[in-house]
C-alpha cells in the first residue's frame, strides 16, 4: 500500500515540492543545501534573509484521524482505497507491560502508527497543504521540522508579512488541531557581515513574541546569522576529538580494515554530513582538516609530524577539501540526471545550451558559472562552488563526458584523481 500511495502522489504531483521528508530521493542534505543556498542568494545581493523555525507538538500523535481521511479523499485517495486507511488508522488500542503486569488498554483515536512504513507518510499529506497558508514566505517542510523565509533589503517590509504569514499558520494549525510550542520556535535574521539591523523587529505568534537568535541549529547543523559556519565548526571538532580518541584506543586490537571502518563510522561520518552546506565556504575548516591528518596518523601508527598525504593515499581516504569536491560533483551528476528533487533541476546548464557557437568549453560538457555580486556570499555559494569543481574536473578529463557516467562510475573516476594527486 506504500509503494501504491507514493506512486499515486508522485503520478500526480501532489505532495509539496519543497517536502524533503520520507520521500524517495529527498534528503536532510537536500533540505539544507536549497535553504542556506536561498539564504546565501540573498546576502549576495545585499538583503536580509528571516527565517522562523516552528516547532511542532508531538506532531505524529496530535493528526486527527477524521481530518486525515478528509485530506485523502481530496486527494483522490476514495471509495474502497479510503475505506482502507480508515480500517488502518481507526480501532487500534494500546497498552503497556511492565514486569510482565499489564495495564488497562486504551483506544487510540489520535495519531498515525508511528514505527509504521505509512505513519510519516500519511503525516506528509496531513501537513502538505501547509504551503497555502503561507502568502509571502516560502515554506520547507522537513517531516515536522517547518520553517519559514523571508528575503528582502527592508526589514520593515519582512517584519510585516512575516507577521502576516505567522497570523495565518497559527489560524492553519488551530483548524488541523496541531499544537505548537512558541516557546521552542527559533527566529534568526541572516545578514551580511557589517550589515546592521537598521529596524527593530517585533514578530509574533498567538500574540507571543518571538525573540530574534544569533544561532539555530537546523536539521544536525548549527547556522549563525553571517553564516560563518564558526559555531558548526567548534561542535564539529568536539565531536572529531572524540572519535579521534576512541581510534587512538581501540586501534591496537583491530587490523586495518577494522579501523578503516571505524574510522567511517565515528569521524567520517560527522566529517562528511551536511558538508555541502558548510565545506564550500568556511575558513574554519581547516582545524577540521587538522583534525582529519591526525585521525589517518592514528590509524597508521604514524608520528605526529609524518606527512599526510601518503597516509591518505594507502588508506584511500579522501582528504576534507576533495571530499566536499567529489560530494558536489555526484550532486550535479544527479540533478543533471534526474534523479534529485526537481527544485534542483535547474541550478545547471551546460555551457553549449546558452549559444549555439562550438566552443571549447561547450564541446567539454563545462556549466555556466551564475552571476554574482560579493565573493563570500556570492562566488562561495554551493551552486557557483560546485560548478567551479564540476569544470575543472570536466577539463581535466576532456575524454570522458562526467554527465554522462553512473554515480559509482563518477565516484570512482573522482577519487582516483584525487588520490593519485597525493603520490606527489
Amino acid at each position: 500500500m506504500h509503494k501504491r500511495l507514493s506512486d499515486f502522489l508522485k503520478t500526480n504531483n501532489i505532495l509539496y515540492n519543497l517536502q524533503f521528508g520520507f520521500r524517495k530521493k529527498h534528503s536532510t542534505s537536500h533540505a539544507l543545501t536549497s535553504l542556506v543556498e536561498n539564504i546565501y542568494q540573498a546576502l549576495d545581493k545585499g538583503e536580509f534573509a528571516c527565517a522562523i523555525f516552528i516547532d511542532l507538538q508531538k506532531a505524529f500523535d496530535t493528526v486527527d484521524i477524521n481530518i486525515l481521511l478528509s485530506k485523502l479523499n481530496y486527494y483522490g485517495i476514495r471509495g474502497v482505497a479510503n475505506d482502507w486507511f480508515k480500517s488502518f488508522l481507526t480501532n487500534r488500542k494500546q497498552n503497556v507491560n511492565i514486569d510482565g503486569i499489564d495495564s488497562n488498554t486504551l483506544d487510540i483515536d489520535i495519531g498515525v502508527p508511528q514505527g509504521s512504513v505509512l505513519g510519516p507518510l500519511l503525516f506528509s499529506l496531513y501537513i502538505n497543504d501547509l504551503q497555502y497558508a503561507i502568502k509571502y514566505c516560502q515554506t520547507r517542510l522537513f517531516a515536522d521540522d517547518t520553517n519559514i523565509l523571508k528575503t528582502d533589503k527592508s526589514l520593515k517590509t519582512i517584519n510585516k508579512l512575516i507577521n502576516f504569514d505567522l497570523k495565518n499558520l497559527w489560524n492553519w494549525l488551530c483548524s488541523n488541531k496541531i499544537s505548537l510550542n512558541v516557546s521552542k520556535t527559533e527566529l534568526i535574521i541572516f545578514r551580511p557581515r557589517g550589515k546592521n539591523l537598521d529596524y527593530k523587529v517585533d514578530f509574533r505568534l498567538n500574540k507571543e513574541r518571538i525573540y530574534p537568535s544569533t544561532s539555530v541549529k537546523y536539521l544536525g547543523l548549527d547556522l549563525d546569522e553571517h553564516l560563518t559556519w564558526k559555531n558548526q565548526t567548534n561542535i564539529l571538532s568536539n565531536k572529531l576529538n572524540k572519535a579521534n580518541a576512541m581510534i587512538s584506543k581501540i586501534r591496537h586490537f583491530v587490523d586495518t580494515h577494522t579501523i578503516k571502518s571505524i574510522y567511517f563510522a565515528l569521524f567520517n561520518s560527522h566529517l562528511s554530513y551536511g558538508c555541502l552546506s558548510w565545506g564550500c565556504n568556511n575558513s574554519n575548516s581547516k582545524r577540521l582538516f587538522v583534525l582529519q591528518k591526525k585521525a589517518v596518523r592514528l590509524m597508521e601508527f604514524a608520528q605526529r609530524d609524518s606527512p599526510s598525504n601518503p597516509i591518505f593515499h594507502n588508506l584511500e581516504i579522501l582528504k576534507l577539501e576533495d571530499l566536499v569536491k567529489v560530494e558536489s560533483c555526484l550532486f550535479i551528476n544527479k540533478s543533471i540526471n534526474k534523479q534529485q528533487p526537481e527544485i534542483f533541476n535547474d541550478w545547471f546548464n551546460f555551457s553549449c545550451d546558452s549559444h549555439a557557437y562550438p566552443t571549447r568549453n561547450a564541446n567539454i560538457g563545462t556549466l555556466n558559472v551564475n552571476a554574482y555580486n560579493s565573493h563570500f556570499y556570492g562566488r562561495c555559494s554551493f551552486s557557483n562552488y560546485a560548478i567551479k569543481n564540476w569544470n575543472f574536473l570536466q577539463r581535466s578529463h576532456p575524454s570522458t563526458q562526467l554527465s554522462d557516467l553512473s554515480i559509482s562510475q563518477l565516484k570512482n573516476l573522482l577519487k582516483s584523481h584525487f588520490l593519485d594527486s597525493y603520490k606527489a
